[in-house]
């Protein structure tokens, strides 16, 4: 069966005479979810990927530790290939119809940001999240029809690890350490590097 995943026209989140914000907005993310609400819908995923009109929105979740922060490096083997052999700052990925909680959209998001943590990551201890931001880049294929709702997940133990090891690999790295994996960032986390961890 396809996949469908949450969708919002462009045209609402970025009205045509104020443009698109690019890169990351600060902000809990309350308008977002009203226009999810009023205008979201599901599209098959096949038929999202290549339409830029639409706007795939994704949880991205930047897990921290104290002032460390956990990188993923993506292998070969995981099914997007634009994204092989990348660094990422996020976990993250579509929202789909199971997402849904009642009647409001707009609490699939929540829903799958927790799904996408658990299936990417095991957390051994307590940790808090909220909504720090949006992120938006329209300068890549990828970038064009997706939207990030950017959380930000604290640990209270530095515990985390990556649940698929055949895919991923993933470790807490103090900031300064960041700049060497920035050449291998995917545009995200470069832009999240960014706003958080300047220099």
């Amino acid at each position: 069966m396809a996949e469908s995943v949450l969708v919002v026209p462009r045209k609402f989140l970025f009205p045509p005479h104020h443009g698109s914000v690019q890169g990351f907005v600060e902000g809990t993310g309350k308008a977002l979810l009203r226009l999810v609400r009023e205008h979201g819908s599901f599209a098959p995923r096949e038929e999202a990927e290549g339409d830029p009109s639409r706007k795939q929105i994704i949880p991205y979740a930047v897990i921290v530790s104290g002032r460390r922060v956990f990188v993923m490096k993506r292998g070969r083997r995981g099914g997007e290939s634009r994204l092989h052999d990348k660094v990422t700052l996020g976990v993250g990925g579509h929202i789909n119809p199971e997402d849904l909680r009642g009647d409001d959209l707009a609490s699939a998001i929540d829903a799958g940001f927790r799904r996408e943590l658990e299936e990417e990551v095991v957390i051994e201890g307590g940790h808090r999240s909220r909504i720090v931001g949006l992120l938006n880049d329209d300068s890549n294929p990828v970038g064009q029809v997706h939207y990030g709702v950017v959380y930000r997940v604290e640990l209270d133990a530095p515990t985390v690890r990556v649940r698929e090891t055949e895919l991923l690999e993933g470790e807490l790295t103090e900031p300064e350490a960041l700049k060497d994996y920035e050449h291998r960032m995917e545009t995200w986390s470069r832009i999240n590097k960014a706003h958080f961890w300047p220099g």
